[in-house]
């Protein structure tokens, strides 16, 4: 089994060479290893008779015309695969389009976020400060009545602060 594939492999590039030889298709190099192959080979000459006869066999079959209804079929299906063509381009630009608008919309709506957020930001810095000052803001009336600063901080030398801020009060 494995003799006949190198064969046949063989035998399909000696096809090709005479084929290409009986075409026209080979330089002078090629032409002339062929035309010593065939002085030397029986076999190799043989298969080039073989060729041309089946070469000139096929000059002897008749040759079919296409019909006026094969060009017009051929005509209307061209025709067809146009207009099929030419409405998938323009569902594509319209895709694309709207693709377009889409993007837009997103990009619009993601600065509103943004910018909806920064501003809430903004506003709300002062609430922050109020809310980290309301311990001070809620005793305003009592610190009030303090006359200097260094009575506070005399108070708290003295740890009288730490049971209101262990209370949480």
């Amino acid at each position: 089994m494995s003799d006949e594939n190198p064969s046949l492999a063989e035998a399909s590039t000696i096809d090709e060479e005479l084929v290409a030889y009986l075409d026209g298709e080979l330089n002078t190099d090629q032409i002339s290893r062929i035309e010593r192959r065939l002085l030397d080979d029986p076999q190799y000459r043989a298969r080039l008779n073989q060729l041309e006869r089946t070469w000139d066999l096929l000059d002897t079959l008749n040759r079919s015309q296409a019909d006026d209804d094969f060009a017009h079929s051929t005509v209307e299906m061209v025709a067809v695969q146009a207009v099929e063509e030419a409405k998938t381009e323009t569902l594509r630009t319209i895709r694309r389009r709207n693709l377009g608008w889409v993007a837009i919309v997103a990009a619009v709506l993601a600065l509103t976020g943004v910018t909806y957020g920064v501003i809430q930001n903004r506003l709300a810095q002062p609430n922050r400060e109020l809310v980290r000052n309301l311990p001070l803001i809620e005793r305003v009336d009592d610190y009030r009545n303090i006359d200097s600063l260094e009575f506070v901080k005399e108070l708290e030398k003295a740890n009288l602060f730490a049971a209101e801020v262990d209370s949480g009060d």
